[in-house]
């Protein structure tokens, strides 16, 4: 009972219940896994038919709005509003390295993205030399992270775009896009922002001192690029009067700093009209949520979908928004 209720205390805290606790990345990475001890806990109580179980009900009670970052209950009504369509979608170079076995990856992703039909897409790891040619999409903005690079990020779009430009993040493979267009009479911008990779693989391991103080050390320093990418992003937007759409790799989950200063005041669509866990990206065998799509609250989600495809490490993520 004592270990549940430190879990669940400690999940709490690292889901900004009470106040920000940001001072150690790698727990507010770890907050899916501590929550599904907890959640094994409360079987476990149940089971037993304890008293324990009331500290689950209890963390829910003061802290759903947070729980709801982790789990949204399925929405079983048949979305019937029009409005615009937004992809988001990691497609690690179009599998350029042949991570997958397959030649068909681009073709297959092109033949996925002209049957959902979206009205923008922003594209990750956006590789010029092994992209299709999405000719469903006429305007198209895509830009190298490096200088005279090959491989970066793209913005798909069936209208015009105009004030295009290109967030540059120093020492780094990655960076931001953005561009305006005309929606319904109105100015609406894009941004299409990965940031830093946190490079988690499984051999990374917390169970020996040395193995534990070099990964906490590189975790640490990655957040800390990532704040100053957003650092980036914000010198921009202060200078944007138009209401935003933000598709993101964020690299991070919803219980990091980044994560809370990129939505600012903006929705997750997610958090509005997802359902499960919404898992984009899968580490090992454990599933979580990295890839985001934020938007102005003048938008109404009608609709988010993460896309069951095997054709990269991301699931891409789409929203339907209409606009008030």
């Amino acid at each position: 009972m004592l270990i549940n209720l430190i879990l669940l205390t400690l999940q709490l805290f690292l889901m900004d219940v009470f106040w920000e606790f940001y001072d150690y990345p790698i727990l507010n990475l770890m907050v899916p896994v501590i929550a599904l001890i907890n959640v094994l806990f409360f079987v476990f109580w149940v089971i037993k038919f304890k008293w324990p179980l009331l500290l689950f009900i209890f963390s829910i009670f003061i802290g759903f709005r947070e729980w709801g970052k982790l789990y949204k209950f399925p929405n079983n009504a048949i979305p019937i509003s029009n409005g615009l369509k937004v992809m988001s979608f990691n497609v690690r170079l179009f599998n350029s390295f042949k991570w997958i076995d397959s030649k068909s990856v681009p073709e297959s992703i092109e033949s996925f993205i002209s049957n959902e039909n979206p009205d923008l897409v922003c594209l990750q790891e956006f590789s010029m030399e092994f992209s299709p040619k999405f000719k469903n999409y006429p305007h198209q903005y895509n830009a190298s992270s490096k200088i005279n690079g090959q491989n970066g990020l793209c913005i798909l779009s069936k209208y015009p775009l105009v004030n295009r430009g290109q967030l540059d993040f120093s020492d780094s493979n990655n960076s931001g896009l953005f561009a305006d267009f005309f929606y319904k009479k109105d100015s609406i911008r894009i941004y299409n922002i990965h940031l830093e990779s946190l490079s988690i693989n499984l051999k990374d391991t917390l169970f020996t001192q040395e193995h534990s103080q070099k990964f906490i050390k590189r975790i640490k320093s990655v957040v800390q690029k990532q704040e100053l990418q957003i650092d980036r992003y914000e010198k921009v937007e202060q200078k944007n009067n138009n209401p935003t759409i933000i598709c993101t790799d964020l690299n991070n989950n919803a219980f990091s700093k980044v994560y809370k200063r990129l939505k600012d005041d903006r929705l997750d669509t997610f958090m509005i009209s997802g359902e499960g866990l919404g898992a984009t990206y899968k580490l090992g065998y454990f599933p979580f949520r990295i890839d985001f799509i934020f938007t102005d609250k003048k938008f109404k989600v009608i609709n988010f979908m993460v896309h069951d495809l095997k054709l990269s490490d991301h699931k891409p993520i789409s929203a339907l928004l209409e606009w008030k």
